[in-house]
């Protein structure tokens, strides 16, 4: 039976073998948040262990997200994606092992738990870039979306997952189930063959790579604009987790209602997945940072509270918003860069969210304390909504549009880019003689 268009991009073998296996390892890893705490616990750690092993993990992925960057436009992607789900396989195998033999100590759930993360500061900006090098330009929103798709869907069923494994066994199964969904992975992706590699500059000194990636973002400040007010954007929505259950615990409906709220906000991400397979917005960073003023709606209906169904409501709107827009800034980012620099570009993207929030979270209580709890929701929807509005008064920010032949690029320089369909939007380069063909938040 022909797949629908939208699933087209399944039709292309490297794809499909890419999107298999990140939908198992997302489902594995999906366990890990909740295992990893209860592991922790059951091994005699306490809620101050818990929250030094989680900090590692963190900071790991935050330290070494700018070198994975610099690795993945050096090496082939291929190549790092291997070596990412290698080293998880061996990391969450003997973190396993010794929790089955009674022997996990929290520094090893430390180690263990940061050396992964420094893995995914690899595979994160390293998956995203590989894309334009398996799918043609008009197909990178699909391809994409339904990347997208998957881990919202194993966000939501992963957690129910792990508390099934937790109830009928150790927290060390769930963790070997994340291992061997590592090890599928390697497996699917040792099998992709690339349609094509992507030309690279001559290598230099490591900080020179960096350096060059990142002026790359900076020479179109507009662009480093956008993406520092997506950055106020996540530091300002992390109040809205952290001050949200606060609020319901205060006499309106308490964990009960939080999880209603949560499980709307999930079933509004897969919406908003299945919406990015289709919908391809004129004017994407226009579009985009518009669209992001409906993040002031879990903010600002907790202010009073509203009713239940109507913050639940608001959630799962904006919720569809994210995801859907998410796509579509991946899409535009890995269209308007250098394939040989987008792996860097994307490390910044992700670095800049990933500071963000943590600085959100531990901002959130202290400001309420002093401000008060109604007046910081309001004053953190106002964070969120205005950057954005205001950010679409840059003609940068307007000019880039999405062309007839669906390609993404700036309006006034597709006449100077590189021949290449894939690189139309990007500054002149020499094009590649090999055969073209071509993940918020």
């Amino acid at each position: 039976m022909p797949l629908p268009k939208s699933l087209s991009t399944l039709r292309e073998r490297p794809y499909r073998l890419l999107w298999t296996a990140r939908s198992i390892s997302a489902m594995g890893n999906a366990l890990i948040p909740v295992t990893v705490v209860f592991a922790i616990l059951r091994s005699g750690g306490g809620a101050l262990d818990v929250g030094t092993v989680l900090t590692c993990h963190a900071v790991g992925q935050v330290v070494m997200l700018p070198v994975g960057g610099v690795w993945a436009d050096r090496l082939s992607r291929k190549q790092v994606l291997l070596a990412t789900d290698a080293i998880q396989t061996i990391c969450y195998g003997l973190l396993a092992v010794m929790i089955f033999l009674h022997q996990a100590a929290v520094w090893q759930f430390a180690v263990t738990y940061t050396i992964a993360g420094m893995a995914m500061a690899f595979f994160t900006p390293a998956s995203r870039a590989v894309l334009p090098e398996l799918v043609g330009p008009e197909r990178l929103q699909p391809a994409n979306a339904l990347l997208g798709l998957t881990d919202s869907t194993t966000k939501v069923l992963g957690p129910a997952l792990a508390a099934l494994l937790l109830a009928v066994s150790s927290p060390g199964t769930a963790i070997l189930v994340n291992a061997i969904s590592f090890l599928l992975s390697f497996v699917l992706v040792s099998r992709m063959h690339l349609h094509r590699q992507v030309q690279r500059s001559e290598k230099q000194h490591f900080f020179a790579d960096l350096r060059d990636g990142w002026q790359a973002v900076a020479r179109r400040r507009w662009y480093l604009a956008n993406l520092l007010c997506w950055g106020v954007w996540n530091f300002a929505i992390a109040f809205f987790f952290v001050l949200g259950p606060v609020v319901m615990e205060d006499g309106h409906g308490g964990a009960t209602a939080w999880s209603v709220i949560m499980i709307t906000g999930s079933a509004g991400s897969i919406v908003g997945g299945l919406a990015a397979l289709h919908y391809r917005p004129r004017r994407p960073l226009v579009t985009t940072n518009a669209a992001a003023v409906l993040g002031i709606l879990p903010l600002a209906l907790l202010a009073p509270p509203a009713p239940l169904f109507v913050i639940a409501l608001g959630v799962a709107v904006a919720f569809i918003m994210t995801s859907l827009v998410g796509e579509v800034l991946a899409t535009t980012q890995q269209q308007l860069f250098p394939e040989e620099i987008l792996a860097r570009v994307s490390s910044l993207d992700w670095m800049i969210s990933l500071i963000a929030m943590p600085a959100g979270y531990a901002a959130a209580a202290p400001v309420a304390q002093f401000l008060g709890m109604r007046t910081t929701l309001l004053v953190a929807a106002a964070v969120i909504g205005t950057p954005c509005l205001l950010l679409n008064l840059l003609p940068g920010v307007r000019s880039v549009q999405r062309f007839p032949d669906g390609t993404i690029g700036i309006a006034g320089e597709r006449q100077t880019a590189a021949p290449l369909p894939e690189a139309a939007s990007i500054p002149p380069r020499t094009p590649s003689t090999e055969t073209p063909g071509s993940p918020g938040r």
